[in-house]
């Protein structure tokens, strides 16, 4: 009997595809921007938000990268996926709370 290697090579192709498209968002919010303005923002909370969005799109990009190579999720890529998600939340209290 032979092992069914289609279920992993698709795997991969999916987290590939994934990687490729959270670095495209990436790309696109560090060059274009992400249409989010906060004119009085300053010092730290100006850098959130000037590189936050940007960033959260780079830890996903990785994740997914991780698990394209590894052909499967592992500990390095829920880590990366983690911080972006902490990245985001960041983000977003510096967008509506933080003053």
């Amino acid at each position: 009997m032979t092992a069914d290697t289609s279920v992993p090579r698709r795997r991969r192709l999916w987290y590939l595809v994934a990687a490729l498209g959270a670095s495209a968002v990436a790309i696109l919010f560090a060059t274009v921007g992400d249409g989010v303005d906060v004119p009085d923002a300053t010092g730290l909370r100006r850098v959130v938000l000037d590189t936050g969005h940007q960033l959260v799109w780079a830890l996903l990009g990785g994740a997914f990268a991780v698990a394209a190579a590894r052909g499967r999720w592992s500990g390095v890529s829920q880590a990366l996926a983690l911080g972006g998600g902490v990245v985001y939340l960041v983000f977003l209290v510096a967008v509506f709370l933080w003053s």
